[in-house]
């Protein structure tokens, strides 16, 4: 169960930061967001990396 929550964290990590460099881009936002954005995808998949690896 950890693994596939792991998972499922990292996978939605790798799927949103590139949603959001397409939002910025069409749209832009305040700069402050894509720092915070990176950071808070970071430490999710650093989550779903220690999920994964914890048995």
């Amino acid at each position: 169960m950890k693994q596939s929550l792991g998972f499922l964290l990292q996978m939605a990590v790798l799927m949103f930061l590139p949603m959001v460099i397409g939002w910025q881009l069409f749209f832009g936002f305040p700069l402050i967001v894509m720092p915070a954005a990176l950071l808070a995808a970071t430490l999710v998949f650093a989550l779903g990396h220690a999920l994964r690896s914890s048995r």
